[in-house]
């Protein structure tokens, strides 16, 4: 069934799904009917990503040159754009179809409800690391009263007056925080006094700067990326579209300064909620994703019957607490695994 799969998505250009899928919405489909129609035809989740994509920027053409004459037809092929655009978003794979064949979390970094995207609202971590672009705002007050604000610049320091350049880049905002507590004494009594201070000072975030990171191998869509310097690992999987028909969600690697850092592990996430290894991204990080290693497919009586990426010192009964369990009805004294050779 695979291998037929194949072969027809082969047989059916970007064009042609982006024909097939603007003559379905003429004709009234609807998108899940339209979403499962493709499948069965073999086309994937990249080539839904990627006719999309030349679906918005064939629209986007069009509505450059359009001279506005006609309102309705405009608001038709505006409508004709959104249910288009969300159709192919939406689209499942061909795996999609039989849950069974379907890999655990690998759908994880592909939905709109889900996107990892960092909060600029919470408070300042102080244990962020301060580089060229950011801005800081450096309140005083007691006896000395005055605020500071200014952005870092390219070479990493701010100009304080009386002092004159101060480097911050690459401390983090707890110690900038003690770092200018220090240089301010200079000129404000006061702030280093442990024992009865009459002024203090704290740092904190204004804007934010951008970074440019890196998302290679089994991505949906590899490449350069601008983001928050909020954001994190995850995060930049899902601006990448997730992980593709091969990637691994085990051994995610995240390398910084040419030295491999960590190693993620997205089920850590997905079965017990920890966010410990989704890491803040740096400037010029890289993410890389490679294939998978073993995977391993589960049916009958369990309450996830499907696919399941393992690590080699995984064992069946870690499979079958993946897979969520025995339904009630389940018999446990007899279970039957077959090895891809054909053994049992």
């Amino acid at each position: 069934m695979l291998g037929s799969g194949s072969l027809m998505a082969q047989s059916m250009s970007d064009s042609q799904v982006l024909e097939y899928v603007k003559d379905g919405i003429r004709q009234g489909k609807e998108q899940k009917q339209l979403a499962s129609e493709l499948a069965r035809k073999g086309v994937t989740k990249e080539q839904a990503m990627r006719v999309k994509q030349l679906y918005e920027q064939q629209n986007n053409v069009n509505t450059s040159q359009s001279t506005g004459t006609d309102i309705n037809e405009s608001r038709l092929r505006e409508e004709t754009k959104e249910n288009t655009s969300d159709m192919l978003e939406d689209h499942p794979t061909t795996q999609d179809l039989a849950r069974g064949d379907q890999v655990f979390g690998r759908n994880i970094f592909n939905t709109r409800n889900l996107t990892f995207e960092p909060s600029v609202n919470l408070a300042t971590p102080s244990n962020y690391r301060l580089g060229p672009g950011d801005e800081v705002i450096i309140d005083i007050w007691g006896a000395s009263q005055n605020t500071i604000r200014q952005q870092i610049s390219p070479e990493g320091t701010i100009n304080i007056q009386k002092i004159g350049p101060v480097n911050l880049s690459g401390m983090t905002v707890s110690a900038a925080n003690d770092y200018l507590k220090n240089a301010l004494n200079k000129i404000y009594n006061g702030l280093n006094n442990t024992t009865d201070p009459t002024s203090d000072i704290r740092l904190t975030l204004g804007n934010i700067r951008t970074i440019q990171i890196n998302v290679m191998g089994e991505v949906v869509q590899p490449g350069t990326y601008a983001l928050s310097s909020f954001s994190t690992v995850f995060h930049a999987l899902y601006r990448a579209g997730g992980v593709s028909d091969i990637g691994s969600l085990r051994n995610v690697q995240l390398v910084r300064n040419g030295k491999n850092i960590a190693t993620i592990d997205v089920y850590e996430f997905i079965m017990k909620g920890n966010t410990l290894d989704d890491i803040r991204l740096q400037e010029g990080d890289v993410v890389i994703v490679p294939a998978y290693d073993v995977l391993v497919k589960i049916s009958g009586k369990v309450k996830r019957p499907m696919r399941f990426e393992m690590k080699k010192d995984e064992n069946l009964a870690t499979l079958i607490k993946y897979a969520g369990g025995f339904e009630a009805d389940a018999y446990t004294r007899s279970l039957r695994v077959v090895r891809q050779n054909g053994e049992e």
